[in-house]
């Protein structure tokens, strides 16, 4: 996350990363998040801003999002990305695993250039969203989102990234997990940013 510091002048700011930094510990050394190991299109990437009306970064992820609550998805906001992007990618991941991979909560892409949000609660059941986007498969191989319930005492972080792409990947949602959209993505990212919260299971 200091990469994202270079692009920030406010303490604000400086205080997420040094917050992502501590949920980055606390996850006892898991496994990369996609943000931190995908190699980004020719030239290299940039940064992009996530935000989001219902959670603050660092900040723990309120029950309502999870599975211990109505599982709904939570809003996510971006800074739009540079020249030449032609789609957006969202991935949830949990980074607190003891695992090869993060596991995927949610998977959203072929996002159209022109937005630059997620509204809260889009329905799992929407497989095509009216925007054109498409959700696709979480840990459990099924459409949409799905919320954290890690096991009980334990804080995971929660990495909402966003990436730019110079591209459409135009994938079938019934096969769209996390390694097929990861691996259409390699070469295209041109921009990514992303937001952490954590939860702690009860």
């Amino acid at each position: 996350m200091t990469r994202f510091l270079a692009i920030t002048g406010t303490s604000f700011l400086f205080a997420a990363v040094l917050g992502a930094g501590a949920l980055a510990q606390s996850a006892g050394g898991g496994p990369p998040v996609l943000a931190n190991k995908l190699a980004p299109a020719s030239g290299g990437s940039a940064k992009i801003i996530v935000s989001s009306d219902t959670f603050g970064y660092g900040r723990a992820l309120s029950d309502k999002y999870t599975q211990n609550g109505e599982n709904v998805s939570p809003s996510l906001n971006w800074r739009k990305g540079p020249p030449g992007t032609q789609s957006y990618v969202v991935l949830t991941e949990d980074a607190g695993v003891d695992r090869h991979d993060p596991v995927v909560h949610w998977v959203v892409y072929d996002i159209p250039s022109t937005m630059t949000r997620l509204r809260e609660n889009i329905p799992a059941t929407e497989t095509k969203l009216d925007s054109g986007a498409m959700q696709g498969l979480n840990v459990r191989k099924t459409a949409g989102y799905l919320g954290p319930k890690p096991p009980a005492g334990q804080t995971h972080p929660y990495h909402f990234e966003v990436f730019a792409l110079n591209t459409r990947l135009n994938l079938d949602p019934a096969k769209a997990d996390r390694e097929t959209v990861v691996n259409a993505m390699k070469g295209h990212v041109v921009a990514e940013g992303e937001l952490v919260t954590n939860y702690t299971g009860k």
